[in-house]
This record gives structure tokens, C-alpha cells and sequence, in this order.
């Protein structure tokens, strides 16, 4: 019976937990595109990334390597700071 009981309670502090790493990750892509893409993809030579048909894998690949004009990231930022700026683009499409 013990058991019935706090499984309940295990799922949904996982799913705390999960909630809170989603929006620590969109906290710390908020901030790196705020200091590192906004200048070139707000009103800059460089497209709008909130209306691209981009996939999270796709725009990762785009942020180490670059593409066009936009020279890569993949020495400048971390793997943890371009994923969470791709997962930042991607929960604020239009």
C-alpha cells in the first residue's frame, strides 16, 4: 500500500524537476541570444530565427558551424549554452 502511495509523489517531482530544467534552459538561451545573436538576427543583416522551419538538431548544427554570413560559435559558446539558445529558438517560434 506503502508503495501506491509515494509513486504518485516520485512522478510528479520528476516532472518538477523537468519543468525546471526546461525553463532554466530557456532562461540561459534567453541570455545568449540576447548577448551574442540579437544584434545580427533582430534587426541585423541576419534572418528572424523565431520564423525559421528549422529543427533544435538543425539550428545546433548552424550555431557551431555558421552558415552563410554567420561564422560558427562552436569555439565561442558552450555545448550547453548553443543547445539551450536553439531550444530558446524553438519554444518561441511564431
Amino acid at each position: 500500500m506503502k508503495k501506491l502511495f509515494f509513486l504518485p509523489i516520485l512522478i510528479f517531482l520528476n516532472s518538477c524537476n523537468d519543468n525546471n530544467s526546461n525553463a532554466s534552459k530557456i532562461l540561459l538561451g534567453h541570455k545568449v541570444y540576447d548577448s551574442v545573436c540579437i544584434s545580427c538576427h533582430n534587426q541585423g543583416p541576419g534572418p528572424n530565427l523565431f520564423e525559421n522551419n528549422l529543427s533544435k538538431k538543425e539550428i545546433i548544427y548552424v550555431v557551431n558551424f555558421g552558415q552563410g554570413q554567420m561564422s560558427g560559435l562552436i569555439n565561442d559558446l558552450t555545448e550547453n549554452e548553443i543547445e539551450a539558445v536553439a531550444y530558446y529558438i524553438i519554444k518561441n517560434k511564431k
